[in-house]
């Protein structure tokens, strides 16, 4: 080593510490991988919904504009159906013309779901007008479905869509009523109305002319003059200073016009003129007798006679009479006759009638007769000559089945007009013919299962006058309970039986028909209730062609749309039905209808037919023997007891629940097999 290398020092450095090298961070966004873990995400969310998701399909009737889910998880629209997970979802649907529609669902694990809906249509906008042959009528009552809705002109806003019952009533025009069917939907529609005149026009003169016209003591006009008379019994009276008041009855019928023969009016001479239709009235006056009509009486002056006419079978007559100091009266009084029907059926036909000796022609009618004695005789060659005495009692029908006698049919004479049971049910003969059971394809309120058939019956039957009370059934079955229906009380003893089933009534049938000697009517095969073939003369359910006949063709061929007539409302006392009584117990009444009985009435309250049959209409339905069908038949059915097998049976007659139109008709047909408040029956059996 050199001096110089020794002698050299060593001079520190300076040092800094190197930097390590930097790490690489585990995740180092950018916009690549960002959108990539979006895509993921949303493919793995759609992946889990599609997993997850079920499918459901909504069925409006009819189909809707628009559906909304507007509330719940998500969803998705694929065709007509949609992804739903499982949950709570509200939606709604709206379409033109119907109401809106909302509802919560509730979406099950299922993977097929489907929801149906019937969308509801919007009321409609109906204007009445009511005419007749010279213009528009104002101020008629509109009613729809029995609801007074208010006077012409008219247009209602807010009529339920569907069959509407229409109604229209003016004081001076004929009832008139129909079906409408509203469109609904907030659509107009005009519906027009011709109403016929309820009045006729009278010519009216008078000996002298210039006498005020009264009817039913209103003044309507002066004679000679023309006054337009409202249908009915009117009281026309002329009154003319100085000459006696004329009086007199009136029948007017709507839309038949007469003229009066002039009437000469007597000078007042302190006198009353009375005269009769029909002569021969016993008079009394204040209790003294003047003798009879016709009768010219003086009288004191007074303000209080009261004079009473009297005719054998004829209603009496009362009058109040006013006489003035020199004042003359001329009083016309019109007797009616008090009278009684008698209905003949005689056999066979070509038969003459002789009444009281006078020939009435065919005996086959109904014959209306003073309530007096009357004299019968039916003449037939070859056949000997019936003959009996009638007394007609006013306010119930009689029916006398005559079968001329000859040696093949003496037999037939002697069957009984009725027959008792041991229960003290009366059944009445009826011999039927053939006839129209149903209702014409255009008959208004006709519903589908009123087929129109023909049927011929030849086989005499008895048919109960009254249906079974709760009496009558207790001593059958002790344990029975009729119940209640809302406030109306169903088992009280003279009642109709109800809520029993049909089978319950084919076997009180055959208790009965035990009680009474009688062999059973039904026999059971294979569990099932049956009619014995060949039929006994045991108590059974009438077929539904006998009571067709009994209660529809009372009367003869000429029948009614409903048990009254063929208009509504019913007459006061044409039965038991759903009156105003009832309005808060059942769907619909009869608005200004009153029976007095919110609930069943006792059997026989009301007046019988020409049969002599109770509560064919009204009270309570009658269950029928025969299964329920809706078949056609185009040929005669001769003695149908209808089909062999069925799952119900027929009902028939209206009841008191029954207040709407298509109800009230003869024709209606309802059907049935378990107990019902408003079904009983009655029983029939076969003559032989």
């Amino acid at each position: 080593m050199s001096d110089s290398q020794e002698n050299s020092i060593i001079q520190p450095a300076a040092f800094s510490r190197a930097d390590a090298p930097a790490k690489k961070p585990l995740f180092a966004p950018s916009p690549v991988k960002i959108a990539l873990l979006a895509i993921f995400l949303v493919l793995a969310s759609a992946v889990l919904f599609m997993f997850n998701a079920r499918a459901v399909r909504f069925d409006f009737n009819p189909a809707s504009d628009t559906i909304e889910i507007i509330n719940g998880l998500p969803t998705y629209q694929l065709g007509e159906r949609y992804l739903m997970l499982k949950g709570n979802y509200d939606i709604t649907a709206a379409l033109e013309g119907y109401y809106p529609f909302s509802a919560n669902l509730t979406i099950s694990s299922d993977p097929d779901q489907e929801f149906r809906f019937d969308l509801r249509k919007l009321p409609g906008i109906v204007e009445i007008v009511v005419v007749d042959a010279d213009g528009e009528i104002s101020n008629a009552e509109v009613f729809i479905d029995q609801e007074l809705q208010g006077t012409t002109p008219i247009t209602l806003g807010q009529v339920p869509a569907g069959s509407r019952d229409l109604f229209v009533d003016h004081p001076r025009y004929l009832p008139y009523q129909r079906e409408i069917m509203v469109k609904g939907m907030v659509k107009f529609q005009l519906e027009q109305v011709t109403l016929s005149p309820a009045w006729a026009d009278v010519s009216i003169s008078s000996m002298p002319a210039g006498a005020n016209i009264l009817i039913d003591d209103q003044i309507v006009g002066v004679t000679p003059g023309v006054v337009e008379i409202i249908a009915g019994e009117r009281t026309l009276k002329l009154k003319h200073p100085g000459y006696k008041i004329f009086e007199s009855e009136l029948e007017i019928i709507a839309q038949q016009d007469q003229t009066i023969s002039e009437i000469v009016l007597i000078k007042s001479d302190g006198k009353i003129d009375i005269v009769s239709q029909p002569n021969g009235a016993n008079i009394t006056i204040s209790g003294q007798y003047h003798g009879q009509t016709p009768l010219a009486i003086s009288l004191s002056p007074s303000s209080d006679y009261e004079l009473i006419a009297t005719k054998a079978g004829y209603k009496s007559v009362k009058r109040r009479l006013t006489v003035e100091p020199e004042q003359d009266q001329s009083l016309r009084l019109t007797l009616k006759p008090v009278v009684g029907l008698i209905k003949l059926t005689v056999a066979p036909p070509g038969a003459s009638l002789y009444v009281d000796d006078s020939f009435f022609g065919n005996p086959n009618q109904i014959l209306e007769l003073t309530a007096r004695s009357h004299d019968l005789r039916i003449e037939l060659p070859g056949y000997a000559t019936y003959q009996t005495r009638v007394i007609p009692q006013p306010g119930l029908s009689q029916q006398l089945n005559i079968v001329m006698q000859t040696e093949e049919e003496a037999r037939v004479s002697a069957i009984p007009q009725e027959v008792q049971t041991s229960l003290g049910n009366i059944l009445r003969f009826i011999i039927p013919e053939q006839f129209q059971m149903g209702a014409r394809r255009r008959e208004p309120g006709r519903r589908s299962n009123e087929i129109e058939k023909e049927v011929e019956l030849t086989k005499a039957y008895y048919l109960a006058e009254k249906e079974i009370s709760n009496q009558n059934y207790k001593v059958f079955d002790p344990g029975h309970d009729s119940g209640l229906l809302g406030r109306a009380l169903l088992s009280d003893p003279d009642r109709p039986v109800v809520n029993i089933s049909w089978e319950q009534a084919v076997r009180f049938c055959n208790w009965l028909s035990k009680q009474d000697g009688l062999p059973n009517a039904y026999q059971q095969q294979n569990g099932i209730w049956r009619l014995k073939d060949p039929a006994t003369t045991g108590y059974r359910l009438p077929t539904e062609a006998e009571w067709a006949w009994a209660a529809r063709y009372a009367n003869g061929h000429t029948t009614t749309r409903f048990p009254w007539g063929d208009k509504m409302p019913p007459t006061p006392g044409s039965g038991n039905f759903a009156d105003e009584s009832a309005a808060n117990m059942v769907p619909y009444s009869i608005a200004g209808y009153n029976d007095n009985f919110r609930g069943p009435a006792p059997s026989g309250t009301y007046l019988p037919n020409l049969l002599g049959i109770f509560d064919l209409a009204g009270n309570v339905s009658e269950w029928i023997g025969d299964y329920y069908s809706v078949t056609l038949s185009k040929e005669t059915l001769v003695d149908p007891t209808g089909p062999d097998n069925g799952d119900y049976y027929v009902i028939r007659g209206s009841n008191y629940t029954h207040g709407r139109f298509s109800e009230l008709r003869w024709t209606f047909r309802d059907y049935g097999s378990a107990p019902r408040p408003d079904v009983g029956f009655r029983i029939a059996r076969y003559v032989e």
